[in-house]
């Protein structure tokens, strides 16, 4: 699921599925454009904007704990 396709949850139904409020999501990645800027490097061009990539980052950790204890 992409980001853009989250912005129009209500604060309620977006913490249940991605772990945060929305604010500190968006605080999260205002911190991350930063350092992205401060960069000296760009790397490889990732497919995913920021905010899909604290997205996914945020999914995989809250699921993770899940997956440990399954396994």
């Amino acid at each position: 699921m992409r980001y853009i396709s989250l912005q129009s949850l209500p604060p309620e139904a977006f913490k249940r599925l991605v772990g945060i409020p929305p604010d500190l999501f968006r605080e999260q990645l205002a911190v991350l454009e930063q350092a992205e800027r401060a960069k000296r490097k760009s790397g490889r061009p990732s497919p995913l904007s920021l905010a899909d990539q604290l997205l996914l980052t945020l999914g995989y950790w809250r699921e993770y704990r899940t997956l440990f204890h399954l396994g």
